[in-house]
């Protein structure tokens, strides 16, 4: 038995030298380790609480899971060998990985969140923000470093040695099965032994603790909502049941005017243990806190990651559930509808509105508020405010416009209203040049840290201004209102756990006020995704299966319940849908309105000057960032009031559709929000003496949903 055993090995060792060049395949190991080595470095020296020698701890301090990692580089490497050019493909697929890995430390440097799969669907997104965070040269060399980089890829492809025998397919398809079967299996029983997670908590120590390229991998793959176990139909019937029955079936107690201020980067300041500052940053929503409910609430992310709080608020869905670094609004809501509190208060009816004083196509908001029942988004683009000092040193809309934004929405509609509202003015980056700062700090060390805490004290003192005028504006409504204001997340000034005293980087503070006597609310620490429920089991508003889960659990701890959200979370996003009683999606889009009254054309103008062709468009709603199209192509035009536009059209004939659409900060279009036919059949004299087309007004064509796989 030991001969044939040995016989057997001396036949492997035959085939292996005859048929692998053994040098090649230390050559592979030694990139996978390097490059793997590399991009630790590089986040380690980005990240200013962790250190710079990270690359060399994360080698020594977890060398299995360093190897897993590498396992993973070596697996993609692998697939080189079925190709002649193999150094070429060796240097592709390692400069891929390295991108990668230097991506993802600047995003760790100015975000705090690591570089996750969503982040691959909004590079435009990215590119719109970039001069926000980095300087001229910054982007002037990250241009050139690219463009080196496609060069010397083109290059290296030109001179790179091709293999000097035929490519033994069969061979090296067992090899890259060996290495994948080596590489899963390791990472499978990292998990089964606890020295790695499939599902992350805090994203950004994960990153650390389990490496960039096995965490970034994990984003890819490990997406939706995974399958509960015991998922059945009677199972989703049982718990919507249970929990229905655990709710007083009451009448409504009250139907008030309900709006949502999520501030952008809010939190305690006075929760700093070793910082001070000069003057209070915000004084007036500590008197709210005083006087009003209030309490932490659990957000999902640090530092970044505005939208997915704003999903679990809006939906009452827990990302605990979804993959690891999913946003929510990059995936399902692109295409499909879910239970949101938009649709929970429309059989009360309420008109809901969002409001955010940025651009409409960042996170693609403009498509994802249609999937969350809103019927109208007031963004950047709608505002048309052309004010000198209408923006902060960082180039964000200051917030102290939205008060108006807020009293338009509620002054528009006869119904009650729901109104999110989403700040931007504390956004970061947090180092402006050349700024004198009104409220300064004491308590920190490094100069360049303690001149971002100074900004952003000025900036949410102007925030704290904004809630103040809010407030004192709503007082003396008539209708009865609730405003709830609360931080999105921390912000990114390298705060730890030790430097708040109530040690907890994941919470924010909340407060309720109302402009009326009641006693709807209590002091309570929350979970992001409660607060919908909060709200409406006190005005016993108990639409929606996951509202309903939350409300009937309130004053149980979470992991009491945490497995029902589970299941009906999966139900409602990739199961059968058995909590709306059928496989069909239970909420339909709205049809969303760009502003918060609708941008429509009236009239038109043929210019009789014919030095200066073109066609005076008359309307109502009109802002700078209305653009002219005549049959899908953009003219030049000219912005002259809300009610005047001109467009630089040569010529028109019968028949030619002239559309309005807007476009963002970058001048790219983005949503179509009126049309008409030109028709000359019936002319009149039209204002100042111009002739006067007759109008028709066209339905927008409208991309087909896809259906849900």
């Amino acid at each position: 038995m030991k001969e044939k055993i040995n016989e057997y090995i001396e036949k492997f060792k035959k085939f292996w030298n005859e048929a692998y060049n053994r040098k090649i395949l230390y050559f592979y190991f030694f990139m996978a380790i390097l490059v793997t080595f590399l991009i630790e470095l590089f986040a380690g020296i980005n990240a200013t609480d962790y250190s710079n020698m990270q690359g060399v701890f994360f080698l020594i301090g977890s060398p299995y899971i360093f190897i897993c990692n590498a396992m993973i580089v070596l697996f993609t490497l692998s697939f080189t060998l079925l190709i002649r050019r193999r150094l070429f493909g060796i240097f592709l697929v390692s400069a891929i990985w390295m991108l990668f890995g230097a991506t993802n430390a600047i995003l760790v440097g100015i975000r705090v969140t690591p570089f996750i799969r969503s982040d691959l669907a909004m590079i435009d997104s990215g590119i719109k923000i970039m001069d926000k965070y980095l300087g001229v040269w910054q982007i002037v060399g990250f241009i050139l470093g690219v463009i080196l980089a496609i060069v010397l890829l083109v290059i290296a492809f030109i001179k790179a040695p091709k293999i000097d025998h035929k490519v033994s397919y069969g061979k090296d398809a067992i090899t890259i099965l060996i290495i994948a079967v080596l590489c899963f299996g390791s990472i499978q029983l990292g998990r089964a032994s606890n020295l790695i997670t499939k599902k992350f908590d805090n994203l950004r120590n994960c990153y650390f603790d389990y490496g960039f390229v096995y965490c970034f991998t994990n984003s890819i793959f490990n997406m939706g909502v995974e399958k509960p176990d015991n998922y059945t139909e009677l199972l989703v019937k049982d718990i919507s049941k249970s929990n229905k029955e655990a709710i007083e079936d009451e009448k409504v107690k009250d139907e008030p005017n309900i709006i949502f201020v999520q501030l952008e980067s809010f939190f305690e300041v006075n929760d700093l243990k070793n910082v001070t500052f000069s003057e209070n940053p915000i004084p007036n929503f500590e008197k709210l806190q005083s006087e009003y409910p209030s309490g932490y609430m659990t957000v999902p992310v640090i530092g970044a990651g505005t939208v997915n709080t704003e999903f679990e608020v809006e939906t009452g869905m827990s990302l605990e559930n979804f993959g690891s670094g999913e946003i929510p609004y990059n995936t399902y809501l692109q295409d499909y509808s879910l239970e949101s509190i938009c649709y929970n208060l429309k059989p009360f009816g309420y008109k809901c509105h969002a409001i955010h004083n940025n651009d409409a196509t960042f996170y693609s908001r403009y498509k994802v508020f249609a999937h969350l029942g809103y019927d109208n988004f007031d963004s950047l683009e709608t505002m048309n405010i052309t004010d000198a000092d209408a923006y902060n040193p960082k180039n964000w809309l200051k917030d102290r416009y939205l008060t108006k934004e807020i009293m338009d929405s509620l002054d528009a509609t006869k119904e009650k209203d729901f109104i999110y509202t989403i700040t931007v003015q504390s956004h970061g980056k947090y180092d402006p040049e050349d700024y004198e700062s009104k409220i300064k700090v004491e308590g920190l060390e490094d100069e360049d840290l303690k001149k971002s805490y100074e900004y952003f004290a000025d900036q949410i003192s102007e925030v704290d201004l904004f809630i103040k005028d809010l407030t004192d504006q709503l007082k003396n409504r008539k209708e009865h209102t609730i405003i709830v204001f609360y931080g999105d997340h921390l912000p990114t000034l390298d705060i730890t756990e030790e430097d708040l005293k109530n040690e907890n980087v994941f919470q924010t503070p909340y407060v309720i006020w109302s402009n009326y006597e009641n006693d709807y609310f209590k002091d309570r620490d929350i979970y992001t995704f409660q607060l919908e429920a909060v709200i409406l089991k006190a005005l016993h508003m108990t639409e929606g299966k996951i509202n309903l889960c939350h409300q009937a659990n309130l004053d149980k701890d979470y992991s009491d319940y945490k497995d029902e959200l589970h299941v009906l979370t999966y139900d409602m996003t990739d199961g059968k849908h058995f909590a709306d009683g059928s496989e069909e999606i239970g909420y339909k889009e709205t049809k969303l309105q760009m502003g918060i009254n609708p941008i429509k054309i009236t009239n038109i103008n043929i210019s009789s000057d014919e030095d200066n062709p073109g066609v005076y468009l008359y309307g109502r709603n009109f802002t700078n960032s209305c653009r002219v199209y005549v049959n899908d192509s953009m003219v030049e035009t000219n912005y002259i009031d809300n009610s005047t536009l001109f467009a630089k059209i040569e010529t028109i004939e019968e028949g030619d559709v002239i559309s309005i659409h807007l476009v963002d900060s970058k001048d790219l279009e983005f949503f179509e929000v009126d049309n008409i036919e030109y028709h000359k059949d019936v002319m009149d004299e039209g204002r100042e003496g111009k002739k006067e087309t007759t109008i028709t007004h066209k339905k927008s064509k409208k991309k087909k949903k896809k259906k849900k796989k």
